[in-house]
């Protein structure tokens, strides 16, 4: 199984592995989501290689960081922490390659 934050709610959703790429709807909110591709080892090293503070999906703990803002991948969602120095800035998925914005936690 896959576990994912939903993107709009962030209700934590789950998904058959055979079902990476696919959409599927946020059983809280409804939300449209793409089922995104497990978290690896491999693109964990990847991250922090980057200089890129990586959370991960599965419901392990980060190592504590102070200052350190969530980010999530604006295409699968993937979970990824950046310093507040960082603020600007893009971040490159590990997991899809995509680039996401660091912009200030609102909450």
């Amino acid at each position: 199984m896959i576990h994912f934050p939903c993107s709009s709610c962030r209700y934590e959703v789950s998904a058959p592995d055979d079902k990476v790429g696919t959409f599927m709807l946020c059983p809280s909110c409804f939300t449209r989501q793409r089922i995104p591709p497990p978290v690896t080892n491999e693109k964990i090293e990847e991250a922090q290689a980057a200089d890129q503070i990586y959370g991960l999906r599965t419901g392990e703990k980060i190592k504590e960081y102070k200052e350190t803002i969530p980010v999530y991948c604006q295409l699968c969602h993937t979970l990824m922490y950046a310093s507040v120095e960082r603020i600007g800035s893009y971040l490159t998925c590990p997991d899809c390659g995509t680039k996401t914005q660091v912009r200030p936690d609102l909450e």
